[in-house]
Formats: C-alpha cells, structure tokens, sequence
C-alpha cells in the first residue's frame, strides 16, 4: 500500500487511522521527462494497529509509475504528445498510451473518491455528492499540480486507483 507524503507529518495509517511506526527504506526509480533517471529512498512504515505496511511516497511520484506525476500530467493534459521532441522517446508511444488508458478507466472511481473525501473527511455538504459538475475538471482547471493533489487525497484517505493489466 502507499501513501503520498504531504506537507502535513502525522503519520496516520490510511486504512484504521493508527499509528504508522518507521519500519525500513527502499530505493525507487524516478524518471523525468527524456528518460533521465534518478533513485530515490522511499520510508516504508508498518502500522501499529492493522499491521498493514505503507510506502511514503513524494508528490511527485505515482504509485506503480517509475515517470513523475508531472510528466504523467502533462501526458493526459496534452502538453506532452508523442511528436513533442523535448521527450524524444521518453516516455514511449506505447508508455502514454497505458497512461491514457489507465486514467480513462479510473474516472469514475477517481470522481467517487473526490466526493466522498470532500463530504466525509472536508465536510463540505451533501450538496457535493449530488451535484453533476465533474469535481475533477474543477481540480484540473484550477491547480497545475492536479495529479499530485487528486492522488494524496485519494491514497492518504485509504483508496487506491486500479493498474491496468497488460
């Protein structure tokens, strides 16, 4: 399981809301845009209550994607397209097109998730979950680092997105 290191330093189990205790690290590849790679250490922690274990990881990764939120972003904002010759190869064709379709199939459970944290955890109304406005277009339209705000919502509150299996 994971959860997205935010700004905020309690460590909260995101399944039970127990205490999350310091277990090991682990490296992880970080890959920008044009494929240059770096490794980083990602903390591992064990929850004192479920005995679930959670990556920590920066908002600046995906979790299961070695490619930056901000490269996937640009991917699924159109910034970033296959002929654009500051990413050459990197990512592939094929590596956009799995990231296209993954997020085309979490829409719905990514739009659950933002109304069901906006009423149970930020409170904001019954009004949110009956409305037909899209609350991830409003999201898109109004923060560039969407990605990293919808997937630390929707992973520190217990969620998670499905992987696309190929």
């Amino acid at each position: 399981m994971f959860f997205v290191e935010s700004s905020e330093n309690s460590h909260l189990c995101p399944v039970c809301q127990g205490m999350l205790r310091y277990r090991d690290s682990r490296p992880r590849i970080r890959k920008k845009e044009g494929g240059t790679k770096e490794r980083l250490m990602i903390r591992r922690f064990r929850c004192q209550d479920c005995h679930s274990y959670h990556n920590e990881l920066p908002d600046c990764l995906v979790p299961y994607k070695h490619y930056e939120a901000e490269v996937i972003a640009g991917v699924l904002d159109e910034v970033i397209r296959p002929d654009d010759l500051d990413s050459e190869d990197y990512p592939s064709f094929n590596t956009m097109l799995r990231w296209l379709q993954w997020f085309h199939e979490n829409l719905q459970r990514i739009e659950g998730y933002l109304r069901t944290v906006g009423y149970q955890i930020l409170n904001l109304g019954e009004e949110l979950l009956f409305t037909s406005d899209l609350l991830l277009n409003k999201i898109r339209n109004r923060y560039q680092n969407w990605l990293e705000l919808i997937l630390r919502l929707i992973y520190n509150s217990g969620g998670f997105l499905t992987s696309i299996l190929w």
